[in-house]
């Protein structure tokens, strides 16, 4: 027994794994590397390639991709010019101009639900300022809670919210969110792409609806804490009988994939799939055109998808906020915000992201956790780049930092060159090694078992005495492939082979 009086002793308490991991990712970017911050465009492209470890690792621990690419020797050649960028940044300044009434009041013309629209002075803009992305996190699920239960129109302007990937938080900042009277949430997406009667680029409406999904994933967990989950007895309207009339295109010529997802009232049909979506044929759709008008009936019912784990949040008919108590719901139609036809002038239309949001919530599900990744490298690897005082010159040597990416298994494919800094070298590395993945997706997932190009040519060249099948498909489909070509070629003496 200690005396009286004397101070007792401390209880030592062990430390923490999330510690441990942090440490981790520090030492692997370099102890005075300041973390780069994963935003939703970084995640989306990971969602799309959920089988490299690569990616998942370097961001994971916030590694400038960027400039190790440089420091490799294999630059990255993709990424927005700086009058892109000014462009954008004026074009979203105008559209969010007079506190968002000019915004909100294009979202309620877009929804075509047949409620009054908001007012002068009916637009509240919370003030979302927070140190840290930590307390800007906090801040804005507050100014999510106190808009819902308020009852009016509000627009958070750059909120944060975060998600979680592979085991570490990830940051992410939607360019807006308006809260709904009714208590839902529509996610905003401005983009400086034009937008040419109604139409846009399918490729950029596609990477936007991916970039939104991944807003309104993470919104959805904002929800779930602060409010009610969905009754099971909602899913029921997702029935085509109950959605109403499928959309169809317009002047385009497009038509939308059938099924529920076009069935929920007035939204556009669901952006193209591309190459974050290429796994799903189900995701591929036409262009953004207008929606065909519908009545309040159909309006007021927007639902989404059903989803097993019971993360999504569906939207019921709008209800007063006295009627019932208020809970968040993330609406699965975000705005895309875009100039009309080649002015500055802002136009929008509605856009569907539910398949998005179930690609992207499976993809994100499939990434292995970044400590099992870390845990699995050799001692002492690091991507520090040891950069001089100037902050510009890489002092590691080359063989080091070969060595410490090579450590890491990726998961080549040529959609990675518009998505990943990365890709130069991973193509250069999968070219030298002979793999087929350089060959894309399709040609890798049709050839099997066979790896290498070489694998596939001796498959394809062999030829046994008695011609049976071997019982692999892609070894059988080689060998009659290059059996009707040399007949083709026999047939023909003066042609010259391809080699």
């Amino acid at each position: 027994m200690p005396a009286a009086g004397a101070p007792r002793p401390r209880a030592v308490r062990p430390p923490r794994q999330a510690t441990g991991l942090r440490q981790r990712l520090a030492e692997l970017r370099g102890p005075a590397t300041t973390p780069r911050p994963l935003d939703a465009r970084a995640l989306a492209a990971l969602a799309a390639n959920p089988g490299c470890r690569r990616r998942a690792l370097l961001d994971g621990a916030g590694v400038d991709k960027g400039a190790l690419a440089q420091a490799l020797g294999a630059p990255a050649n993709f990424g927005q010019s700086q009058f892109a960028h000014q462009r954008g940044n004026s074009f979203e300044a105008r559209v969010k101009a007079d506190g968002g009434a000019d915004l909100v009041r294009l979202l309620h013309e877009r929804l075509r639900d047949g409620t009054e629209p908001p007012g002068p002075g009916a637009v509240a803009t919370p003030d979302l300022t927070a140190p840290g992305p930590q307390g800007r996190t906090a801040r804005t699920a507050l100014a999510l809670r106190e808009a819902t239960e308020a009852g009016r129109w509000a627009l958070l302007d750059h909120p944060m919210v975060s998600l979680d990937v592979a085991g570490s938080p990830a940051f992410l900042e939607p360019d807006a969110v308006v809260v709904h009277p009714d208590g839902s949430w529509t996610v905003v997406e401005i983009k400086s792409f034009p937008m040419v009667d109604g139409s846009a680029d399918p490729a950029k409406v596609g990477a936007a609806a991916r970039q939104s999904a991944v807003y309104a994933l993470a919104l959805e967990r904002v929800a779930s804490m602060i409010g009610e989950p969905p009754e099971d007895g909602d899913d029921a309207a997702m029935t085509p009988s109950a959605a109403g009339p499928a959309n169809t295109a317009g002047a385009a010529g497009a038509a939308s994939p059938a099924g529920a997802a076009e069935a929920a009232g007035p939204v556009v049909a669901a952006p193209p799939a591309g190459p974050a979506d290429a796994a799903d044929p189900a995701d591929a759709a036409g262009p953004v055109v207008p929606a065909p008008p519908a009545d309040a009936a159909e309006a007021a019912t927007p639902v989404e998808a059903a989803d097993p784990a019971g993360a999504t949040a569906l939207e019921g008919p709008a209800t007063p906020a006295e009627a019932t108590p208020a809970r968040g719901r993330v609406r699965h139609q975000v705005l895309l915000v875009c100039p009309k036809d080649f002015s500055n002038l802002p136009t929008a239309e509605m856009v569907d992201v539910r398949k998005q949001l179930a690609v992207t919530r499976r993809q994100l599900d499939r990434l292995t956790r970044i400590e099992e990744i870390a845990a699995a490298l050799p001692e002492g690897t690091t991507f520090d780049l040891r950069l001089t005082d100037d902050g510009r010159t890489p002092t590691r040597p080359l063989e080091e930092l070969t060595a410490a990416v090579d450590a890491v298994d990726a998961a080549y494919a040529p959609e990675c060159l518009s998505a990943c800094e990365l890709a130069a070298h991973c193509r250069t590395r999968s070219r030298g090694a002979g793999l087929v993945e350089a060959l894309g997706r399709g040609v890798r997932g049709e050839l099997g078992g066979l790896t290498t190009v070489d694998a596939v040519l001796t498959a394809a060249m062999e030829r046994p005495a008695d011609d049976a099948p071997t019982g692999d498909p892609a070894v059988d489909a080689l060998r009659r492939a290059a059996a009707l070509r040399a007949e083709a070629l026999a047939s023909r003496p003066e042609a010259v082979p391809c080699r």
